[in-house]
C-alpha cells in the first residue's frame, strides 16, 4: 500500500471515523526513516584514532585552540565540530607556523640569561 492509496482511502471515510490500521502497513506506506542525521561532535578518542595520536596528544591540540570552536560538554569531556576538523586539517596542509615569541637568530648562546623575571613578595 502506497502513501497515495492510503490517502484516497482516508478521502472515502465519512466525517469523524476512525480507523485502525496495522503497524506494518503505515510504516510501508510512510516508507523508512531518513537514515541521514546530522553528524555528531567528535570526541578527543575519536580524533586521536583518525590521527594516530595519543588521547593526551590530541586533547593539548584542543586546549591549544587548534581546533577553533571545540566545546566542552558539561565541563568535562571535549568536543571538536566536523567544521573544526576541517579547518585544523587546512591548516595542516598549509604548513608550520613561525614561532612569534622565538626569535629567529639568538645572538648568543647564553642570551637566555639575559631574561629576567619579575619578582615576587611574598
Amino acid at each position: 500500500m502506497t502513501l497515495e492509496e492510503l490517502r484516497e482511502l482516508a478521502a472515502r471515510l465519512p466525517p469523524g471515523s476512525s480507523v485502525t490500521l496495522p503497524r506494518d502497513a503505515l510504516l510501508e506506506a510512510v516508507g523508512e526513516p531518513s537514515r541521514s542525521q546530522p553528524s555528531a561532535d567528535l570526541t578527543v578518542a575519536q580524533l586521536a584514532a583518525r590521527f594516530y595520536r595519543s588521547p593526551s596528544t590530541v586533547r593539548a591540540w584542543v586546549e591549544a585552540g587548534r581546533f577553533p570552536d571545540a566545546y566542552k560538554l558539561e565541563g568535562r569531556d571535549w568536543r571538536v565540530p566536523e567544521s573544526s576538523l576541517a579547518a585544523f586539517i587546512a591548516a595542516q596542509r598549509r604548513g608550520p607556523r613561525p614561532p612569534s615569541s622565538i626569535p629567529a637568530t639568538p645572538s648568543s648562546i647564553s642570551a637566555w640569561r639575559n631574561v629576567r623575571r619579575p619578582r615576587t613578595r611574598p
